[in-house]
Order: structure tokens, then sequence, then C-alpha cells
């Protein structure tokens, strides 16, 4: 054979091998690219009928093909996409304190000595016109002379003939008598100084508002002057809740707003109450603005001091496209899908989202109506798509993890298996992340190092890089335990390995949304 001969059929030899790993790995993935399809008009959030465009001509569609079997082992689930309105709910940390509207005194109208007092605790409820203290004065006791002197000199003047005469005596029982009235001395108590006049004479003071009695200025026998408080009284039939709503979500809260409160004391259930003041600025330690709630309080179940929970639900768009957020993978450049096109095939898509709200993206671009897209099992595909090209190995949900094939890893496959406590775990507290490493037999590993790796993806749109976190587990006889802080609420990309000497046994990749 001639060297040119050999040449050729090294060439034809390399040329088949390529040809028969290209349908091999085409049984389980095919890339393609897409028709383009005419894109909507206009995409306006404010128009009720725009629809999202779809992807341009000049984009590459990449399609994942899974058989029924491969569906049901990474556990795909899909949802339409429908046109819907989007909520958001704020909930924010909030305290009951006392209205500053409902806070009142209880004075003396004159001077003179306690005699009395008809409500001696603090924390007692009073109502407005309720006799709250006896005060005899010596002033009242002068005035009481006077008027009863007054009413003998008309008395006297009655047979008189001088008209001018009599109508000053008058004059002088009204004089008289509209001084005691300003004391707050009563009808019946002016009719006892007009008959007894050498009698004691002890004014019922009355409390001019209804609420409860925060403080006590006075004992009984104590002498005090007129206008001095006796007691502080605040009315908290309604009551304020100052609530520290988070930068954030500053822009979607406004006054005449609707919030519900929760308390321990109420139950389980909720109040009503209204948003009527924001801080006009924002704590620059904690960065938050305070908003004033007024909450009715009828049955006295929100007290001041008391520590509430604060939600305030605001539309955010009514009549848009709606992406479920479990759909939706952030990868802080772009906000990527996977649309069911049917027959086993999911294709990864870009889409733009104007807004968040609980459950719901709004999409201006990128998917329509109709379309399904997928709501569970999309990050494990998306994941093994970037890092190995396919599918390896089994892979489930928060509680059961499956292994992934690696360069280090020994021929038979280990079991990795992941709890979260709680689940799902909350931003800016502590977790604790439960492994398990299981040989091929079926045993399970006691000496392995255990690692797992949290990393939320960079937010270039709000000038946040990569954050990222080391956890190692130890194991405590029967599982592999360690605790780590999630620095903050949002998408997490969760990564374990257990590895014995350096050699790596298994790896599992998953995700988790931080509350």
């Amino acid at each position: 054979m001639t060297t040119r001969e050999r040449t050729w059929l090294v060439i034809g030899l390399v040329m088949g091998a390529v040809v028969a790993a290209s349908i091999v790995i085409g049984r389980q993935y095919v890339v393609s690219r897409q028709e383009p399809t005419a894109a909507a008009a206009g995409t306006s959030l404010d128009t009720p009928a725009a629809q999202p465009d779809i992807p341009s001509s000049a984009d590459t569609a990449v399609s994942v093909e899974l058989n029924e079997q491969e569906q049901k082992v990474i556990g795909v689930e899909t949802a339409e996409v429908k046109r819907q309105t989007i909520r958001k709910e704020i909930v924010a940390p909030g305290k009951v304190v006392e209205p500053e509207t409902g806070i009142g005194a209880i004075s003396a109208r004159i001077g003179g000595r306690i005699e009395k007092l008809l409500i001696n605790i603090t924390g007692e409820t009073v109502d407005r016109g309720q006799p709250v203290a006896l005060i005899y004065s010596p002033e009242v006791f002068t005035a009481g002379e006077e008027y009863r002197l007054a009413l003998e000199n008309r008395q006297r003047l009655g047979a008189s003939k001088e008209a001018q005469a009599i109508s000053d005596a008058d004059e002088l029982v009204r004089a008289s008598r509209r001084r005691l009235e300003l004391w707050g001395v009563s009808a019946q108590q002016i009719e006892e100084i007009a008959s007894a006049a050498e009698k004691a004479v002890q004014i019922t003071t009355y409390s001019p508002v209804s609420g409860v009695i925060t403080k006590r200025n006075v004992a009984e026998g104590q002498y005090i002057k007129e206008g001095d408080v006796l007691f502080e009284v605040t009315d908290l039939s309604t009551v304020w809740v100052q609530a520290d709503i988070f930068e954030s979500d500053i822009p979607l809260v406004q006054t005449e707003q609707r919030a519900k409160i929760r308390a321990p004391t109420l139950g389980g259930g909720s109040v009503q109450g209204i948003v009527d003041f924001l801080q006009p600025a924002v704590d620059p330690q904690n960065r938050t603005m305070r908003a004033r709630i007024q909450v009715p309080n009828p049955e006295m179940r929100l007290r001041p001091g008391m520590f509430v929970q604060v939600s305030l639900e605001r539309s955010l768009g009514g009549d848009v496209v709606s992406v479920p957020r479990s759909a939706v993978l952030d990868t802080g450049k772009e906000k990527v899908v996977y649309v069911a096109k049917g027959k086993g095939v999911f294709e990864k898509r870009s889409i733009e989202a104007s807004m968040a709200g609980d459950e719901f993206y709004a999409v201006t671009r990128g998917i329509k109506a109709g379309e399904r897209v997928v709501t569970h099992g999309n990050f494990l595909i998306d994941s093994q798509t970037r890092l190995t090209g396919t599918v390896t190995g089994m892979f489930g949900g928060s509680k059961a993890y499956g292994t992934e094939a690696s360069s280090q890893a020994p021929a038979s496959n280990y079991t990795v298996t992941l709890q979260l406590e709680p689940a799902p775990p909350k931003g800016g507290s502590e977790g604790t992340f439960h492994v398990t490493v299981t040989s091929p037999d079926g045993k399970p590993v006691s000496d392995a190092q255990v690692t797992i790796t949290l990393i939320m993806p960079a937010m270039p749109a709000m000038g946040m890089g990569e954050m990222r976190s080391t956890i190692n587990l130890m194991w405590n006889g029967s599982e592999y335990v360690g605790k780590g802080t999630i620095a903050m609420a949002g998408p997490w990309n969760v990564t374990v390995e257990a590895k014995r000497g350096g050699q790596l046994l298994g790896v599992y990749r998953s995700r988790f949304d931080a509350k």
C-alpha cells in the first residue's frame, strides 16, 4: 500500500469515528437552529393586548431531548404561560406604639386637696365622663358662700319695688352660679351649697377622654394647683404600627394602602390597617423607611410595645404574560427558561422580564401565552448541559440526590443525599445541612470529606458580584452535618462534593431560593 493510500485510509477512519460519536450524542441532545417566528408588535405592560416578542432570527436555540424515563428521573414538571395579574407581597417587621393623636390628660380644674382617688392603678381603663377624683377646694367653698349670699340677697329684695335692684340681684346670682359651673361643680352640688353653707364641698373631677391610664401623678391627701395633671391617658381603640420597609420595597408602598397585621395575640388571624404616613428619610444604618399604619383595636388585642408582622400586597400589573418564578433560571446576565416543545423536546429560551412578583415574572420578550415551561427539573437540565453537555446519573429533589460522573470518580457510583433545615432556607440566617454518602453496595460511607459550596450568581444590573461560601460537614455517627449562613434571600446554586483521600466519590448540583 502506498503512502497516499495509507493517508486516505486514516482520514476515512477518523471521519467514521466522528460520525458515530455524533449519532450517539444525538440520541440525548439535539442542537438545532430554530426557524424565526414573527415578533409580536410593541411590548408594553401598559397595553394589555401586547404580546412579548419571541427570539429573532439571530438567536440560536438549544433544544434538549429526553425520553420519559429521563424526565421521570429528573422530575420534570411543566406549567402553561398565561396572561394574568402579577402581585407582590411585601413583608416587614413592625412594632405597636401609642397613637400620638390618642394621648390625653385629666387635669384639675381647681386647686385644693385630693380627698379621694376613684382610680388608683396605672393600666386601668377609663371612660369619658367617668369620675376619677374628689377634691376639696377652699376657693370653691368661698365661691359657694358668695352664691348662697347672692341667693339670700335676691330673696330679700323680692318684695322691693325697685326693678333695678332686683335685676342686679338676679345678675349676681347668675354670675356666682356660673363661676361654680366653670370649676366643674355639678348642678346637684350647687344645690347642696345653697342649702348647707357650712358643709365642706368635694368637687368631683371627671375624665374628658376614654382610654387607658398610662401614668398617675397624684396621691390622696396631696395638694394640687389648678391645671395640674392628675392622670395621663391614651386612647388605644386605634393604635399605630410602625413598619420598617426595606429600601428595595419602598417604591411599592404608598399612603392609603391596605396592610395586614399579624401578631401572636390575634390567635393566628390578622387585622387590617391603612398606611397613613411614610417617613421622608431612610435610616442610614439599616436602610429602611418607616411606614405608619393606623389599625383599629377595639378589643385591645394589640398593645404598645408588641412586635408584629406587616404584610402589604401590591399589584404590579394586570393582564401581563406571566412565567412562574420556579421556571426562570437567573444567571445574572440573562434569564433562561426551558420551553416544552412536545415529544420530549425542551428548548432553552432567553427571556426579558420587567417585574418579579411573589410567584410570577412579567415577561416582555422571549415567550408568549399558551406555551409551556419547565418549572421543576430545569436547573438540573441546565446545569448538566453547561457542565458536561449530557445528563449523567440520577437526579431528585432536595431530599434525594444522585451522583455525577467524574474523571476522578471510581467506576462504581456512590449515592449522595441532602436535606436542608429549614426548607427552604431563610436569607440572613443560619441553616443546617444534612448529607449522607452511600457506597454502591448500599452501605453508608463514614470516612469521606464532604463539602458544600453555595454560590449566588453575580447581578451586574444591581452592581453586585458573585457571592460564594463553603461549608465543611462532619460525620456525627449517622450522617454528615454542618451549619452555614445563607447571606441573603434569593437564588443559590448548591454543590455537594464527597471525596476520600483526594478521590471524588460523588457530586450533586442543585438550586434553592432562600426566602
